[in-house]
Parts: structure tokens; C-alpha cells; sequence
């Protein structure tokens, strides 16, 4: 992440002469050793949790008025309930377990001192106490946690809703995408809003035109002039938001398949490539799983119609493979294979979707290896891979 907070801002300062103990981890401000009164009686263990912004040197809620409490159920003076059960990582197999909801007149909290001080002294006042934050602590303190997350900055759309944990299934992961195309760059797009270590992108085609208006983003006109290879102009782009990403200017053959190595997972959208049958072998042998996308529309007189199809090729499974490639080499984008940005867009949503169920991401009800989606009939249906591809 790049320029790192190591020290505190003048709100978190005012908390620390406050009397506060803090630590910044995983997008939180974490609070602890607070007073608070449980069913079990007075303790001064309480964890105050809140969503931060930290970019600019600066530490900014990230949330409303709401706040996250780890400890038993904290309690009122008259023994009622301060909050409501709700879980919220805040950390890697950590959560705050309750949360609390004190709504000031103005809606929002000025600022996160505001907000840490009036919440501290709610707690605090079941015992008795008015302005005491802490119970045995005199001396506040602030520290930082450092974030190894291959990213350039906080992932807090993971943090504001409690996802930590989830989200810590990606690492470890190195993700190859043979194909950065119509399909392949939408994959890309959300493979780099995950954790994952590591991204491989390989493509030998160049970025033009008809690349501009199927992919995510706007290119400017100047890279369209330019036409950059595929594999490092959306390495570049997506290097802005995630790191280690690594960029092969080639078509994949069964030459150069070394470029796989280390991949844990592969995503295969190139579908013309004329090595996808070695391709696939070359990854079943060594237990790579991967998912194959792929389209096919035709124009008919009541417009576009056709399929997108997902299958998904498991080390456990024995799903019979492709002999040939899906569209025979040389053949137009825009004849024969038809593309268009939003079924694009499709394809590699539902390829991302079943790639995350795999990993545990998302509960799985029926397991299934082959998802196709039918234009005309507007349906998605899954099943299991025929004999013939």
C-alpha cells in the first residue's frame, strides 16, 4: 500500500492525550481496554471497532453514526441492552460481536475523536463514571498495524461490512488469465478487487478499437492510436489498484506453458487459441484447476441470440476435455464471434462467481461444472459437462 499512516492525525493525537488505547489493523481504528458494565458485572476490556479511511495521512470514518463493541453484551446503568448481536471482522478470525447505534442530533459525528468519546462514554457511564475511557490505563497510545495486502490502497469496501475473513480465502492465490480480451479483461477486473497475491496476464494481441468498446474503463484515443499489447496495457491500468501483476506480451502455446507455473487457478479466454487443448492437459496433469469461458451469437431477425458458457475443470473432477479449440483461428471478432460488452461482462461474472464458490467465498447449494446462460430465453441453467465439447 503506498504511503503507509505510521502516525497518528490531530484526531487520533487528541484521542491518545484522552487516555485512549488504539490500533489501526485492517482498515479499523480498534479501541480497547475500555469500561463497560456486563450481565457478569463491571470489566474494563471493552474493544470499540470503526471503519477508517486512511488515505492522505489522514483517518476519516468510514461508516454513519453506527459503531462496532467486542466484549460481552455491554449493558445501561438500569441493566436494558446498549446493542444489538451483529458480527463484524475487523481482522482475521476476529470480530466484534455487537453492534451500537446512538444516532446525534446532527445525524453524523463530526469526527472520529467525537464519535470514540461520546461511544466510550456511554459505555462507561453504567459504571457510574462520566469522562474515564479507560479502567486501570492512564497513558494513551496509538499503534499501526502494517498491511501486507497486495494492494495500492485500503480495500475498504471489504472492511466497512465485516468481510476480513472472507476476503482472506484470496491469499495465497496466483491467478493466471490466458486472454485479456472481450471476456478476459472483465475477468481481470474483478480478480484485482480480491486479495489475491498474484496476477499472470497473457495475451500476444494488440489493444485496439474494437478491444475499446468491450472492455471495462474508457481508453483514451491515444492508446488506441498506439495499440499497446493487450497484457501490458491492462497490467498497467490495474497496477493503479492491485500489485503483482505480471504481464506476458505472448499468445499462450504449448511452447511456452512455463508461464503458468505458480498459478493456483486459471482463467482460459482466449478462445481461438490453437494450443487450448494442450493447454488444458498441461493443467489438468498438474492439477491446476481452471475455467474455460466462452460465446457464440448470431443475428437473427429478431436480433442477437446464443449462449455464454462457463465450465469449470476441477483436479477432483474427470470432466472430458475440449479437442479443438472453441473458434477456429483467424476468424473475425465481429463475424463469426460475435461480442458485446455486456455479455462480456456476463461471461466473466458468472467465471468469477463459480471460481469463488471453489475457494469458499460463496455457499455452494449443488455443485455443478458447466453454467450456461441463453440470450433468448433470458436463463441461466447449470449442469455437467457433455462428452463432446
Amino acid at each position: 500500500m503506498s504511503s503507509p499512516l505510521t502516525a497518528p492525525d490531530a484526531g487520533v493525537a487528541s484521542l491518545i492525550a484522552a487516555g485512549h488505547d488504539m490500533v489501526l489493523q485492517e482498515g479499523h481504528l480498534v479501541v480497547r481496554r475500555l469500561s463497560y458494565r456486563s450481565s457478569s458485572g463491571p470489566r474494563h476490556d471493552g474493544i470499540l471497532v470503526l471503519p477508517v479511511n486512511t488515505l492522505d495521512g489522514t483517518i476519516t470514518d468510514a461508516t454513519d453514526h453506527r459503531i462496532w463493541f467486542a466484549g460481552e453484551e455491554p449493558r445501561a446503568e438500569n441493566d436494558s441492552a446498549l446493542g444489538t448481536l451483529e458480527l463484524h471482522d475487523y481482522g482475521v478470525g476476529v470480530r466484534a460481536n455487537y453492534l451500537l447505534s446512538f444516532k446525534p442530533p446532527e445525524n453524523l459525528y463530526p469526527s472520529v475523536y467525537a464519535k470514540i468519546r461520546h461511544y466510550s462514554r456511554v459505555l462507561a457511564s453504567a459504571l457510574g463514571q462520566t469522562d474515564e475511557p479507560v479502567g486501570p490505563i492512564r497513558t494513551g497510545s496509538f499503534q499501526v498495524v502494517p498491511s501486507d495486502l497486495p494492494l495500492v490502497y485500503p480495500d475498504m469496501n471489504a472492511t466497512r461490512v465485516g468481510l476480513i475473513t472472507l476476503n482472506d480465502l484470496f491469499r495465497g492465490q496466483t491467478v493466471a488469465i490466458v486472454g485479456v480480451g472481450g471476456t478476459g479483461s472483465y475477468l481481470l477486473d474483478h480478480v484485482a478487487k480480491t486479495w489475491v497475491d498474484r496476477i499472470i496476464l497473457i495475451d500476444g494481441d494488440k489493444f485496439e478499437t474494437h478491444n475499446a468498446f468491450r472492455a471495462p474503463g474508457a481508453a483514451s484515443v491515444d492508446v488506441v492510436r498506439a495499440q499497446p499489447n493487450k497484457a501490458e496495457y491492462f497490467a498497467g491500468e490495474y497496477a493503479r489498484m492491485h500489485t503483482g501483476i505480471t504481464a506476458h506480451p505472448v499468445a499462450l502455446t504449448s511452447e511456452n506453458l512455463h508461464l503458468l507455473d505458480g498459478a493456483t487457478f486459471v482463467f482460459l479466454a482466449a478462445a481461438d487459441a490453437e494450443s487450448r487443448p494442450e493447454i488444458m492437459r498441461h493443467l489438468r496433469e498438474r492439477g491446476v484447476p481452471f475455467i474455460d469461458v466462452g460465446m457464440s451469437f448470431r443475428e437473427g431477425e429478431a436480433g442477437l441470440t446464443g449462449l455464454v458458457k462457463v465450465a469449470t475443470y476441477l483436479p477432483e473432477e474427470d470432466a472430458p476435455l475440449p479437442t479443438a479449440p472453441a473458434v477456429a483461428p483467424g476468424e473475425g471478432d465481429y463475424s463469426s464471434n460475435i461480442q458485446v460488452a455486456e455479455l462480456n461482462a456476463l461471461n466473466a461474472v458468472l467465471a468469477v462467481i463459480r471460481w469463488k464458490r471453489y475457494l469458499g467465498f460463496y455457499a455452494t447449494h449443488e455443485s455443478s461444472n458447466l453454467t450456461i446462460y441463453k440470450l433468448f430465453l433470458n436463463q441461466i441453467r447449470n449442469g455437467e459437462l457433455n462428452d463432446v465439447d
